[in-house]
């Protein structure tokens, strides 16, 4: 094992080979080491490359002592007419982290006290543990898993509609582990007739944030709940959803409280609004984004409220590509007074529409071009202290701002 599989298919050193053996003594049996070979092999067929999988070291023994036949099973499972999963995508999937539910579930690692021997339990939604007192009764089990995901993938295909089954497992692996009567269709119940999503969006929404299903329905209602303590109507939360599902994962304390918190401070009063009209901002990080954003409008604006209520779309366009440079173009080379324009002007246009209308260019946005790539190029060798320095004097102008707001 030491030399054919570890230093040789996989070439790693010494030390690391030492390591992988320390976690995976089963490679020193003779068995051990054919079962593991078999299994570079069915993943290289797969188009999973020998370096790749050595470059993962911590999961490299795990994988190494699951099961090759049992692996086979589930490549057979997810490329049948079942799941229709593309047999390259598959090999890539079993190597990832979030498919450690799955694999567990139906390749199980086999410990090496026969007192460990695990029967199937579930734990929470779709964490599987093992506990048995036989080969015969774990087979029982692993046959019953099989049974339950053709249910859930007959279920997704046929009832929630979903077109592309593969893509939704490869976003989210543990979605075949999730019970279709119990946790599939009261999900998708809630997100229709509840929230209000038409049954013709559902399979989009789902295959774009497969992860909603694997959610508890009262979390949805929390998320649900907050949005209209902020006054964002009941009418636009189907839109706001289907839109952005990936507002169901967001924690209202961590991550929308403090988002609230800050555009009351600079001045925006009708928050439900700014909500509805640019939804993603309550997953935006103050410190990261939000703040130097604001910093930054209330260099180039007079009226930084105004302007965010009339353009909340402002805060969704990277500060330094889009919005530092073309502020500096207007100002900079064509010396427009930017706090004549407004912010929905400046940054709603293409580069080209944006040279021709608001720039006044009549060189196909060359001149804009040019001086975005020196403007890069500049930024790039500039020292990092200098950057640090320069945001700290704007953030005490801009703090002193909002304190007069």
């Amino acid at each position: 094992a030491f030399s054919d599989l570890l230093s040789n298919s996989l070439k790693l050193r010494k030390y690391d080979a030492r390591k992988v053996l320390r976690n995976c003594p089963g490679l020193l049996t003779v068995k051990g080491s054919k079962n593991a070979q078999h299994v570079v092999t069915l993943l290289s067929n797969m188009g999973v490359s020998t370096t790749s999988l050595a470059r993962d070291k911590n999961a490299l023994p795990v994988l190494l002592s699951r099961s090759p036949a049992a692996l086979f099973r589930l490549v057979a499972f997810l490329s049948s007419d079942a799941v229709r999963m593309n047999i390259q995508t598959i090999g890539p999937l079993l190597r990832r982290a979030d498919c450690a539910p799955l694999l567990n579930a139906v390749a199980p690692v086999p410990r090496l006290q026969p007192e460990d021997n695990f029967v199937v339990t579930k734990n929470g939604e779709n964490e599987w543990s093992w506990k048995t007192t036989s080969q015969e009764e774990k087979r029982k089990q692993i046959n019953n898993v099989y049974r339950q995901m053709s249910n859930t993938a007959w279920t997704l295909r046929h009832e929630i509609g979903t077109k592309d089954l593969g893509k939704v497992i490869a976003a989210y692996p543990s979605v075949l582990l999730l019970d279709a009567e119990t946790k599939i269709l009261p999900t998708a119940s809630y997100l229709m007739h509840d929230l209000g999503i038409w049954q013709d969006d559902l399979p989009r929404v789902l295959q774009l944030y497969p992860v909603l299903l694997g959610m508890d329905v009262e979390d949805m209602k929390k998320i649900v709940n907050y949005l209209l303590s902020l006054e964002v109507s009941q009418e636009n939360l189907a839109s706001i959803f289907r839109a952005f599902p990936s507002l169901f994962q967001l924690d209202i304390e961590k991550d929308m409280e403090p988002v609230i918190q800050f555009l009351r401070e600079i001045g925006i009063t009708n928050v439900g609004r700014f909500i509805t009209r640019l939804p993603p901002i309550l997953g935006y990080s103050v410190e990261d984004e939000l703040m130097p954003k604001w910093e930054y409008l209330c260099r180039v604006s007079t009226q930084g409220s105004f302007e965010l209520s009339a353009f909340p779309a402002y805060f969704s366009y990277p500060l330094d590509k889009r919005i530092k440079t073309r502020f500096e173009y207007l100002q900079l080379v064509k010396r427009i007074p930017t706090q004549l324009l407004s912010l929905d002007k400046v940054l709603r246009y293409g580069d080209k529409d944006f040279c021709a209308r608001v720039a006044r260019d009549v060189d196909d946005g060359a001149a804009f071009m040019e001086f975005a790539k020196k403007r890069a190029n500049a930024k790039r060798n500039a020292p990092a202290n200098n950057h640090k320095k320069a945001r700290g004097a704007h953030r005490k102008s801009a703090n002193d701002k909002r304190s007069t707001i």
